[in-house]
């Protein structure tokens, strides 16, 4: 299997407007909407604990980040293709848990913007709150049939861009 290309899922990622975890507790699958998640370096990540149940660290986690820019699946339903897939699963290990940093504090304000000068901006996002390390173990593509068979090894090293692809 070819190396993920780190920087591309990272890209993608930072431009979602739409995340969610899901992780197995006990018998039953927990889902959670995460706005913060960040892919760094070498399949390494966190997100802020905000709405989550706190999950114990070692905890096999999958994440679905969604494209949900109208214009990106217009253009691509016109195409009848997409130029970058539409969704990352990317799934991980929970890591350790810590409290966020001044620079990840002033990140988060910065991506809320004005909406933290709204009343429910403010009751929802206004204390950044806990960090949760994460270590991904793999990444793999939302494939929607015909629009998406060209992507296959999007986010892969040695895989060529598709025209229009994130790159």
């Amino acid at each position: 299997m070819d190396a993920i290309d780190w920087k591309k899922v990272r890209r993608f990622v930072r431009g979602r407007v739409y995340c969610t975890a899901a992780v197995l507790d006990g018998e039953n699958v927990r889902l959670f909407p995460i706005g913060s998640l960040r892919v760094f370096g070498e399949g390494e990540g966190a997100y802020f604990e905000l709405f989550a149940k706190p999950t114990p660290e070692g905890v096999k986690i999958d994440f679905l980040a969604v494209d949900l820019s109208p214009w990106f699946w217009f253009v691509s339903l016109l195409r009848g293709r997409f130029s970058h897939p539409p969704a990352l699963r990317l799934r991980g290990v929970v890591g350790s848990r810590r409290d966020a940093t001044l620079e990840e504090q002033n990140r988060w304000q910065r991506r809320v913007g004005l909406l933290l000068k709204t009343p429910g901006g403010q009751a929802m996002w206004s204390r950044a709150g806990k960090v949760r390390q994460l270590q991904f173990t793999s990444v793999q593509p939302v494939s929607i049939g015909t629009m998406t068979k060209h992507l296959k090894d999007w986010g892969r090293n040695s895989a060529p861009l598709a025209k229009g692809a994130i790159s």
